[in-house]
C-alpha cells in the first residue's frame, strides 16, 4: 500500500484555511474532528479523499453521512477536486456520478473508488479500505455505524475519519472524546470553533477580500443573532456539547414532516374537520394560534398560524372569534392558565364548551400534550410548515429526567421572536384538541445508560 507524503502537496495553493490544512497534514491512522457548522470540513476531507484513491491509489474511499444530502454534497466535492487535478475517472456510461439506492460513486482510472452512501450503517458492512463517518453525533445509530466500520481500520489497517458538530453529552462521538482527553485511545484529535474559524481567514474567504478584526467580529455577531439561540450557537458553532438536557423535538424529526403549506384563513372552510390550539401571552409572551386539518382517521396537517403579540385580551378574542365560528371547526383547546382563565370564559360562553375547551397547564398535562406532539412526528401523521424560526421554536424544548424518574420539560425564551416554546406548545394544544386516545406515559431510559454498557466493547482494541 503506498502512502501519501503531505509535505509534498501544498494545501494552500488550493485555497485551504489553516486549521484544514492542518487536519489533511495529519496522517494519523484515526482522526477525530470536533468542529463547528460550516467551516469547509468535509470540503477539506473530500480533497484528502481524492488525493488518496485518485493520485496515490492508496485505497477505496467509503464515505457514510447522517442524510443523503451531505452524501450528494460530498461526491459533488470529490468530482469537483478530480477536475481540477486533471484525474481521469474510468466509466464506459460517460457519467462521472453513478448512483444507487442512494449509494453515489467515482472510479478512477487506477481502479480505486470513492462511494458517498446514505446513513444505514448495513452500507458499511464487510466494506474494505478507508472510512469516513461525517456527522457521526447527529444519527441515532451511532454504535452500529462504529460497529460496521471498525473493523476496516482494527483488522486491515485501514485509516478512519470521524467528523461532527455535537448533539449532547450522551452521544457516542462525546464519549470518544472523552477517551481522547484522557488518552485512552491512540487518536488524532482536531477541535475548531466558528469563532476560530473566522479568526483564520473564514470570513474573508466567504466575503472575498481581506477584513478588518472589527468586520470579522461583526460577522461572527451577525451569524449569532440569526441563530437566535444560546444553546445552538454554543452546540453547533462553539464546539460545547449541550448538558444533560435533551433536546426534545431534534430537527430531523422536523424536518422529515415538513410538507406542508399554510392556507389563508378565506380557505380554511373548505378544508375538512379543524381544530386549533390557542397558547396565551399578554405582554412577555405572544399567543400563538394553531389550526389544523384532519385529513383522515390518523394523519393531521397545519393549515394556518397567527402570532397574536402586544395584544389585548378583548381584541385577541375577536382575533379568535371568525376561527371559532367556523363550521368545520369541531374544538380550539385554550392554556387556560393564570390569565388565559378570562379569554377561555369569554370564548365559551359564546361559542360553547362542546367546541371551547380549557386546559390547565399542570406538568402531567404538558407532558402528555408534548409526548402526543413527538409521537405523531414520530409517525409522520403531523405535518408542520417548512419554517426555520418554526423549527427553532419546538426545538428549544428540553426533556430532564429527575432522579425519581420523572420528565420535566423546559424551553428558554427567545429573544429574537419573543416566543417561549409558544408555536410549540400552540400546536400542542390543537393535537390535544383533535385527540381521541389516552396518553400512555413513556417509559424513561436514557441514551447515556444504553450507550455506557456498550462503549467498551466498540473500542476493544483501540484502547491503549
Amino acid at each position: 500500500m503506498r502512502k501519501r507524503i503531505s509535505k509534498n502537496i501544498d494545501y494552500a495553493k488550493f485555497g485551504f484555511l489553516p486549521y484544514q490544512v492542518r487536519w489533511l497534514e495529519d496522517e494519523s491512522k484515526i482522526k477525530i474532528y470536533e468542529k463547528s457548522r460550516r467551516i469547509g470540513i468535509t470540503y477539506a476531507q473530500s480533497f484528502e479523499d481524492v488525493i488518496d484513491a485518485g493520485v496515490y491509489g492508496m485505497y477505496d474511499v467509503w464515505f457514510s453521512s447522517n442524510n443523503d444530502l451531505n452524501a450528494r454534497e460530498y461526491i459533488r466535492y470529490c468530482k469537483s477536486y478530480a477536475s481540477t487535478l486533471d484525474l481521469i475517472i474510468k466509466d464506459v456510461t460517460g457519467e462521472t456520478v453513478t448512483e444507487d439506492a442512494k449509494t453515489y460513486c467515482i472510479e478512477f482510472k487506477n481502479g480505486c473508488r470513492i462511494t458517498a452512501v446514505s446513513s444505514s450503517p448495513e452500507q458499511l458492512h464487510g466494506k474494505g479500505g478507508k472510512m469516513v463517518l461525517d456527522e457521526f453525533a447527529r444519527r441515532e445509530d451511532e454504535a452500529e455505524t462504529w460497529e460496521a466500520a471498525s473493523p476496516a481500520a482494527l483488522i486491515w489497517d485501514y485509516p478512519i475519519r470521524i467528523i461532527s458538530t455535537h448533539k449532547g453529552k450522551n452521544s457516542m462521538f462525546y464519549a470518544f472524546l472523552k477517551k481522547v482527553r484522557k488518552g485512552l485511545v491512540r487518536w488524532s484529535h482536531h477541535k475548531t470553533t466558528f469563532t476560530e474559524a473566522v479568526a483564520q481567514g473564514l470570513a474573508d474567504k466567504v466575503k472575498d477580500r481581506a477584513l478588518n478584526d472589527t468586520e470579522r467580529q461583526e460577522y461572527i455577531d451577525t451569524v449569532k443573532e440569526e441563530v437566535a439561540d444560546d444553546t445552538i450557537w454554543d452546540q453547533q458553532f462553539m464546539c460545547e456539547a449541550a448538558d444533560e438536557s435533551e433536546t426534545f423535538i431534534p430537527y430531523a424529526l422536523l424536518e422529515a414532516n415538513a410538507s406542508t403549506e399554510l392556507l389563508p384563513f378565506s380557505e380554511l372552510k373548505d378544508c375538512k374537520t379543524l381544530y386549533a390550539g390557542l397558547d396565551i401571552g399578554r405582554f412577555k409572551n405572544l399567543s400563538l394560534l394553531w389550526v389544523i386539518e384532519q385529513v383522515s382517521s390518523v394523519h393531521y396537517i397545519t393549515r394556518f398560524i397567527r402570532p397574536i403579540e402586544g395584544t389585548d385580551f378583548p381584541r385577541q378574542e375577536e382575533i379568535i372569534n371568525p376561527f371559532a365560528s367556523l363550521p368545520n371547526m369541531r374544538r380550539i383547546c385554550i392554556d387556560q392558565t393564570g390569565m388565559g382563565i378570562g379569554l377561555t370564559d369569554y370564548l365559551q360562553l359564546r361559542h360553547g364548551k362542546s367546541k371551547i375547551e380549557g386546559v390547565t397547564f399542570t406538568g402531567p398535562v404538558k407532558e402528555s400534550m408534548a409526548f402526543r406532539v413527538k409521537k405523531w412526528l414520530e409517525d409522520h401523521i403531523f405535518n408542520v410548515p417548512d419554517d426555520q424560526t418554526i423549527h427553532d421554536d419546538f426545538h428549544s424544548v428540553k426533556k430532564e429526567v429527575t432522579t425519581a424518574g420523572n420528565i420535566r420539560l423546559k424551553a428558554d425564551t427567545n429573544n429574537k421572536t419573543n416566543s417561549h416554546a409558544d408555536w410549540f406548545w400552540g400546536a400542542a394544544l390543537a393535537c390535544e384538541a383533535a385527540n381521541s386516545k389516552p396518553y400512555n406515559k413513556p417509559k424513561v431510559t436514557t441514551r447515556k445508560a444504553k450507550l455506557k454498557g456498550r462503549l467498551n466493547k466498540l473500542l476493544k482494541g483501540f484502547q491503549k
